[in-house]
């Protein structure tokens, strides 16, 4: 039996396992159930949650693995980008595109 030093518990971000030298372990361990099918369904649009809830860990899996021949990628958008988009909106110098 393994001691507990000795063990792999992965990484505590999903971000980590973009590189490639840790894909391997992550698509061991990433369960894949009915809300990752429910993802990939044409009605899903967004995926929302608090932070730690499994958003980034979902977008990794599907971006690494071809998941169902799912053409995935990952962008992150980090808190200070989002804040400047926030503000942007507030100060109604981000509009909306118009579908044409």
């Amino acid at each position: 039996m393994k001691k507990i030093h000795e063990m792999n518990f992965g990484f505590s971000d999903a971000e980590n396992y973009k590189r490639r030298e840790n894909r391997q372990i992550f698509q061991r361990f990433f369960v894949k159930n009915d809300f990752l099918d429910e993802l990939l369904l044409p009605s899903t649009t967004f995926l929302v949650g608090e932070k730690g809830t499994g958003k980034t860990a979902y977008g990794t899996f599907l971006a690494n693995s071809g998941y169902h021949n799912t053409d995935a990628s990952i962008k992150f958008i980090r808190e200070t980008e989002y804040s400047k988009f926030v503000e942007l909106k507030k100060s109604h110098n981000l509009g909306l595109s118009r579908l044409h």
